[in-house]
């Protein structure tokens, strides 16, 4: 992929890239949208990856070109620091083209002189999802920014102004998981992470195991779904539980015996937010120690029951991830599986036995063939490192 970029990036521009960075997506194994509630999670960095090729500008101007779809973009620092808000509307036909220009207001916004960039990218991720194809865009730049302009900002500092992106500059109320993950994940190792304080270890995964993700091809804008709604759910669960736990600064506080004790109060549905979060944190830390007991059998039985917390409870299935999962979950050599990301489309997640990878993806594609009249993209992923960068001389 470096090759191509350059060759690309020496016609385009008639230069050479100064940069070259590699920006991985993530699968998260257990952890359904607890980052945003202050709770724990267990992602991890995967083989599929965003590259970019850059050099600075001298005129501050930002020129792009996208090889995945084939189209170039640009704007300009100057108009990046006028911005006060979103993207403009006109730029809808270069969606894409946000995500770059986001990083760059966000960086500018937090004080920082960056310069202008010419790039060429492109990438293996699936787009929308749920593998974090947005957050390794935006972890890309960061890096190719971070490393041009000398900013010298920590990775867990990227972590947080890539959040800042989703949040501040596409509307998306997203946690800090996907960048933390794509920043920090380490070969065949699992990121446990305390979203609160951002202190995480690295599990190993068993060598005995691969990870399958099973694409639904339903594509999702989390903008535009119900994704903001549930974080102001868990927001009203919270506020009106604080009345009887006063100390609780986020539903990560909130403990099984406070639900019982005061989940009466609250109205159906946000009882059953505040039920999911509140479980899938407990699932998240027993799933921990499941695998430093080398219990798979355990593990996947919390992977499986997080899926169907998210299903029922939390509502962000749809009937093709629920297929997935349930084929996927009851076929041998085959410890669980779950939707990944924020859910309503995107792809699902299964923790198999290696050598019955290659089975569980052929029954899951035919049982969805035979439900949805298409077969589904199944791919194996390799638990891999976090996002790098070379400088060239």
């Amino acid at each position: 992929m470096e090759e191509t970029l350059t060759e690309n990036f020496r016609e385009l521009y008639q230069r050479e890239p100064a940069i070259l960075v590699h920006a991985p997506g993530r699968v998260n194994l257990l952890g359904a949208h607890v980052d945003y509630n202050d709770g724990w999670v267990l992602p991890a960095a995967i083989d599929r990856a965003i590259w970019l090729a850059a050099a600075p500008t001298v005129d501050g101007a930002v020129r792009i070109a996208s090889l995945d779809y084939g189209q170039q973009g640009e704007t300009s620092m100057a108009e990046l620091r006028s911005q006060e808000g979103p993207p403009p509307a006109d730029r809808d036909h270069l969606r894409w083209l946000n995500y770059p220009a986001g990083v760059a207001w966000t960086l500018l916004n937090a004080g920082h002189d960056i310069p202008g960039l010419e790039v060429v990218f492109a990438g293996d991720i699936p787009i929308g999802a749920g593998v974090s194809s947005s957050a390794a865009v935006e972890v890309a730049f960061l890096l190719a920014w971070n490393a041009l302009a000398d900013l010298g900002l920590s990775r867990r500092r990227l972590a947080q102004l890539g959040q800042q992106v989703e949040n501040r500059f596409l509307g998306v109320n997203s946690g800090i998981m996907d960048q933390f993950a794509t920043l920090h994940g380490a070969a065949d190792r699992l990121i446990w992470l305390d979203c609160r304080t951002l202190d995480h270890q690295l599990i190993p995964l068993p060598a005995n195991v691969a990870v399958l993700v099973a694409d639904s091809g339903v594509r999702r804008e989390l903008a535009n779904s119900e994704y903001n709604l549930r974080r102001e759910q868990c927001q009203e669960a919270l506020t009106a539980l604080q009345a009887y736990v006063p100390k609780a600064r986020a539903l990560r506080d909130i403990t099984v015996e406070h639900l019982e004790r005061h989940g009466h109060r609250l109205p159906d549905t946000l009882y059953r937010r505040a039920k999911h979060v509140v479980q899938e944190c407990l699932r998240v830390n027993e799933g921990v120690r499941q695998l430093q007991q080398d219990d798979l059998d355990a593990f996947g039985r919390l992977i499986s029951a997080s899926h169907q917390s998210s299903r029922d409870l939390f509502e962000v299935s749809i009937p093709e991830l629920d297929a997935l999962a349930e084929t996927a979950s009851g076929s041998p050599g085959c410890y669980g599986a779950r939707l990944t990301g924020a859910g309503f489309g995107g792809c699902v997640v299964a923790l198999v036995e290696v050598d019955a990878a290659e089975t569980v993806a052929t029954e899951v594609q035919a049982a969805y063939a035979r439900r949805f009249g298409q077969r589904p993209t199944v791919f194996a992923c390799r638990v891999a490192d976090g996002a790098s960068y070379r400088q060239r001389s």
